[in-house]
């Protein structure tokens, strides 16, 4: 597969190598692209580069690090970016495909619909704070859209 299109059936997305593997709700997908061009690709139909998406959260969520990336706003496709992408696997997770969340044996687990889980060395309070920044995003973007906002 050449393209992949991010849509309310993706799970997760992994960079493996110059791979990408996509967790879909109904099969998993590999694909001989990398993860960013197929992120930039995404974000670029539905109206803005990654670099703008970015820099678009970052302001609004004053953070800089790990931003979460809106994909599709209509669709309510808001991506966890759980490691750096230029780590050799890099995992985001459609943040509104999380079911529930542990520590088992120092690592945390994070359980997704379709009982599809992902082991992560990542601490349960760091992973709090990115779901709680995709809150505020999604929060932001809707009361946006809602109200006068200049």
């Amino acid at each position: 597969m050449k393209n992949y299109i991010i849509n309310d059936q993706t799970i997760a997305i992994l960079k493996q190598d110059q791979n990408t593997i996509v967790y879909d709700v109904k099969k998993t997908i590999v694909i001989n692209k990398n993860i960013k061009s197929i992120l930039e690709t995404n974000c670029l139909l539905h109206g803005s580069s990654m670099e703008g998406r970015i820099k678009s959260a970052k302001k609004i969520l004053n953070i800089k690090y790990k931003v979460p990336i809106l994909i599709s706003e209509a669709e309510n496709i808001i991506l966890l970016q759980i490691d750096c992408l230029r780590n050799k696997e890099c995992l985001f997770i459609v943040a509104n495909k999380i079911v529930d969340y542990e520590i088992k044996n120092n690592k945390l687990t994070i359980k997704c619909i379709n009982n599809q889980e992902f082991i992560v060395n990542i601490s349960k309070y760091s992973f709090e704070k990115m779901l709680i920044y995709t809150i505020k995003l999604n929060n932001y973007l809707k009361w946006s859209k809602n109200t006068n906002f200049v």
